[in-house]
């Protein structure tokens, strides 16, 4: 009895872990969100909420962005190379430009509000 709940145990942990890996590469299965995808640069406001400069990572609490069908959220985004972060920090309202790149967007500019 006990072998057969740790396999259980076992199959369900693999199954979880490979849907929430699914998950957070496939935006287009977010709740509210379609699969609408944009070629041009779009322009959003939003309060920066974390930030690794390190890593080039920015998490941003956005508005609704409608070129691409997005509700309000918070989400994390890479921020390009070229991209000068010293301006801004946590807390800082923002107005960033996304950019598609690779299987999502990418923030390929931000100022300061």
């Amino acid at each position: 009895m006990k072998l057969k709940n740790l396999m259980m145990t076992v199959v369900f942990g693999l199954s979880l872990g490979a849907g929430l890996a699914a998950a957070e590469s496939n935006m287009g299965s977010m709740t509210g969100m379609d699969a609408k995808e944009s070629t041009a640069p779009i322009q959003s406001q939003g309060v920066i909420t974390a930030m690794d400069t390190d890593k080039r990572k920015i998490t941003l609490k956005h508005e609704p962005i409608p070129e691409l069908n997005w509700p309000s959220m918070t989400m994390g985004f890479p921020v390009a190379p070229e991209v000068n972060l010293e301006g801004v920090s946590k807390g800082d309202t923002v107005i960033f430009t996304l950019t598609p790149s690779g299987s999502g967007q990418q923030v390929t500019g931000i100022r300061k509000q």
